[in-house]
């Protein structure tokens, strides 16, 4: 996720991103090496990839990662944690900048969705340019039709801090607000889409779907009973 202010809390990082077990990097490393095996997908956009949790297990199983982010710190602590791939403060909005092609390109973790529709749909326009013929990508993105069922107010704990959640809606995006501990926290806000629509979305700037699903699982549909949804993509 990402603050309005265009970076995250350091509250946000220890409280969301490194409390995330290593087993549920795994498994979602293990999803992108199934659906995109290095042997024939080696070089891998990662978007987003803040501190690197996931680019030090793909560097690993012999990807060639490049990692872009806009938190500077995010991008430091990559660099130091993960010395097996290549990291860069950029912005998802200008890959072009990149002047590179790949065989893949991942976004983890809901990184795509932040901006109006217009800018959304370039975004998935650049990942296709960025894409040679038949490379793959693959969106990790929250599912509208779960949270559209969310109450507007909840509570939950996380690493040992209790947060309390409010959501609100402006048509398709999604607001929410974070506190923790009772006190003022982040902010953030995306555009939300249900399955079909994403689908739709990026065909319409030559993205194939070769799967949709959940949980990283092939064989579960995405639906309104799960958060995220996976889309793994083709360029045609």
């Amino acid at each position: 996720m990402r603050g309005t202010s265009g970076a995250y809390s350091r509250e946000w990082y220890a409280t969301f991103l490194d409390s995330i077990s290593t087993d549920v990097t795994e498994a979602e490393v293990a999803f992108v090496e199934r659906q995109m095996p290095s042997a024939q997908f080696p070089s891998l956009l990662d978007l987003g990839c803040g501190p690197g949790r996931h680019a030090a297990s793909l560097s690993g199983r012999g990807y060639r990662v490049l990692g872009i982010d806009t938190d500077t710190r995010a991008i430091e602590r990559a660099r130091a944690s993960c010395p097996g791939a290549s990291f860069h403060v950029g912005d998802m909005r200008e890959l072009s900048r990149l002047a590179a092609s790949f065989d893949a390109v991942v976004s983890l973790w809901h990184g795509f969705g932040y901006y109006d529709d217009a800018t959304n749909q370039d975004v998935l326009r650049q990942v296709r340019a960025v894409l040679r013929r038949s490379g793959r990508a693959l969106l990790d993105v929250f599912n509208r039709d779960h949270f559209a069922q969310r109450p507007s107010e909840e509570f939950t704990e996380r690493a040992g801090r209790r947060i309390r959640i409010r959501r609100s809606w402006t048509g398709l995006r999604e607001r929410v607000t974070l506190e923790y501990d009772g006190l003022p926290g982040d902010e953030f806000e995306w555009r939300l889409y249900s399955p079909i629509e994403l689908q739709e979305e990026c065909a319409s700037v030559g993205l194939a779907t070769r799967l949709a699903c959940a949980r990283f699982d092939e064989s579960l549909p995405p639906s309104a009973e799960h958060a995220r949804l996976q889309l793994v993509l083709e360029r045609t």
